[in-house]
């Protein structure tokens, strides 16, 4: 049985939480974005095709990137945002979150049967007035209890707000965690970068620079922490915090730039990145979309 609640953030956000009557026994959690089912391991990467299909890209665990067929055809026109989360529902697989072009908020389950891997069987929508943010994203667990969670900027103000897995299928609504955050082009969800097990966030300034900011597990992030300088991120107009796919245990960062290439700085696990290595040499710049 479900009981609907509505929850009201900041200018007028109304969001849908469905809740589970009566607590449901937590299935093992499946790797920081990991789709493949079963688990691997590795993180994956979505994009949205040149006919707005979308599709998964899997992680290999070597720094490349496998492809897998559509798992959204003619019905994602519809949306045009998706956050590869985690569990969301506590069946023991990863779920995603899609944004439809009337700013509805869906939850879309994936299937947990082996060999099914990257195909959804069931969408429920969470919320409605969604499209007045302009960066929707999860950075993993910000608030210490292990799920991770959903952060987004509101287009007109620049305010962060952060909105908590309720650990049964639903997202609840923590507030503003950060103001004036229009100085960046680009803000991601990278997972846990400095080892300290909890969700951190990454931004792009203005001026071409990447910026760290850790998580505390109280909601909260730090003050924020230089990664790149140097003009590092010209000409780059894609970014994603796309969970481990080297194989080393420590979560990575895939950009793509103008000419269409894909770029990998693997993770340290120390809050840092190493240099750039180009994943693909050509082609990336069809997609409309890199989530």
């Amino acid at each position: 049985m479900r009981a609907k609640t509505a929850v009201t953030v900041g200018a007028a956000v109304t969001v849908a939480v469905s809740l589970l009557v009566g607590p449901a026994a937590a299935a093992p959690s499946p790797g920081w974005r990991d789709f493949s089912g079963p688990s691997d391991g590795y993180g994956d990467l979505v994009v949205i095709n040149p006919d707005s299909s979308a599709s998964f890209f899997w992680g290999s665990g070597t720094g490349s990137l496998r492809t897998h067929p559509v798992f959204w055809g003619g019905e994602g026109t519809g949306f045009n945002h998706f956050v590869p989360f985690s569990d969301l529902t506590g069946d023991g697989c990863n779920d995603l979150l899609s944004r439809r072009t009337n700013g509805d908020l869906y939850r879309e389950e994936i299937h947990c049967d082996p060999g099914r891997g990257g195909q959804f069987d069931v969408s429920r929508r969470l919320g409605t007035g969604w499209n007045q943010f302009n960066v929707l994203t999860s950075p993993g667990d910000l608030t210490g209890d292990g799920r991770a969670d959903l952060v987004t900027r509101q287009a007109t103000t620049g305010d962060m707000y952060l909105y908590a897995n309720d650990g049964v299928g639903g997202l609840e609504a923590k507030g503003r965690i950060g103001t004036n955050w229009k100085i960046y082009r680009a803000v991601l969800g990278a997972g846990d970068i400095n080892g300290d097990g909890i969700g951190d966030v990454l931004a792009v300034d203005r001026d071409n620079s990447l910026w760290r900011y850790d998580g505390t597990a109280a909601g909260t992030l730090k003050p924020r922490a230089l990664v790149f300088g140097g003009k590092w991120a010209t000409g780059r107009n894609a970014f994603v915090g796309v969970g481990d796919i080297s194989g080393d245990g420590h979560a990575d960062l895939i950009s793509r730039n103008a000419q269409g290439q894909l770029l990998r700085n693997n993770g340290t696990g120390t809050g840092t990145f190493r240099s750039t290595a180009k994943i693909a040499t050509a082609g990336w710049g069809r997609f409309k979309g890199l989530f």
